[in-house]
């Protein structure tokens, strides 16, 4: 009797062997053939780049991310050029552009209508033949009823109607006044009592918070970083974070020993092998690091994001990162 169970328990345990082999081989199979019918990063960011009209050469802070949206997969590209953002969602099978959302002062692509994440206003049809030529339409019907054909002596109070269509084109064309995304940086900068001089921007962008459209403004000074939202519309501030830092630079006057943050950008910048032009920064503050003073300093060239901690005191590079999108 117990060796009847034993060898019983012996097939139990080889069945499920076999089912858990047969569940990893299904999943390495099911992985391999979506892997083959995908487009990949590398032809989706090619696809983006053309529907901009730019090379990877001309943007910087460039990203590819496969993702899983509404039971397709797409690849989300987003990149900068000249101070716009652009972003790009693609379907990952066909390379179908299906989003595009390109930041205020962006250089838009001719086909820019038919991408349902463009911001830009389709042109409105002036004319409306359509509504003007109804009206023929009916006469066969009211001349196949001969009781129907006292109605007719309706149809010229219907003409008037019709050249109402034209005072729609005004409404259709007329768009919101917006200010530049100057004068939205020159708003922030008022608000928060400095000059651009005094700040580095981080982001500059049209967008829109419950409805309004607003712009995205984000600086930061040795002391303190700037979060603003700007109302396109007038320029006033519709909302503000500012953030000040735990230990911020001190002037000359308190410590005569810190190197300064721009010098710890300088430093940075020697061990990437680059210069201040080829970088956006990102990131430059001082902070207190379990006791030791250390300047946080974080920049992008091209889709490469570099991170430094340098001593404050020493100028050491105490731990750097690249991370390659």
């Amino acid at each position: 009797m117990k060796k009847l169970f034993s060898t019983t328990k012996r097939a139990v345990l080889s069945i499920i062997g076999i089912v858990v082999l047969a569940i990893v081989a299904a999943a390495l199979l099911g992985g391999l053939v979506l892997s083959r019918s995908l487009i990949g990063k590398e032809r989706a960011g090619e696809i983006a780049l053309a529907d901009a009209g730019l090379t990877e050469e001309e943007v910087s802070a460039f990203r590819v991310k496969l993702d899983y949206d509404d039971g397709r997969f797409c690849y989300e590209i987003d990149f900068y050029h000249d101070g716009a953002e652009y972003e790009y969602a693609i379907q990952a099978k066909d390379g179908d552009i299906f989003a595009r959302d390109i930041s205020e002062g962006g250089r838009r692509p001719a086909n820019s209508q038919t991408a349902s994440g463009d911001t830009k206003d389709p042109a409105p049809e002036v004319t409306t033949p359509p509504q003007a030529t109804t009206t023929p339409e009916t006469t066969p019907e009211i001349t196949t009823t001969p009781e129907t054909t006292p109605e007719i002596t309706t149809t010229p109070e219907l003409t008037p109607e019709v050249t109402t269509t034209p005072e729609t084109p005004p409404q259709a064309t007329t768009k919101p006044q917006y200010i530049t995304v100057e004068e939205a940086k020159a708003a922030a900068l008022a608000d928060a009592g400095l000059t651009a001089a005094e700040v580095t921007f981080t982001e500059a962008k049209l967008d829109t918070d419950d409805g309004i459209r607003v712009y995205d403004i984000s600086f930061y000074t040795a002391k303190a970083e700037y979060d603003y939202e700007i109302k396109a519309l007038d320029g006033t501030v519709h909302e503000k974070e500012i953030e000040s830092f735990k230990n911020p630079s001190p002037t000359p006057t308190e410590n005569r020993n810190y190197i300064g943050v721009d010098r710890a950008k300088e430093l940075a910048l020697l061990q990437a092998g680059l210069t201040a032009a080829d970088v956006r920064f990102t990131k430059a503050k001082l902070e207190n690091d379990d006791g030791v003073l250390e300047y946080e300093i974080e920049f992008y060239h091209g889709r490469t994001e570099y991170e430094y901690e340098i001593d404050a005191i020493t100028g050491e590079i105490l731990q750097w990162d690249i991370d390659w999108d």
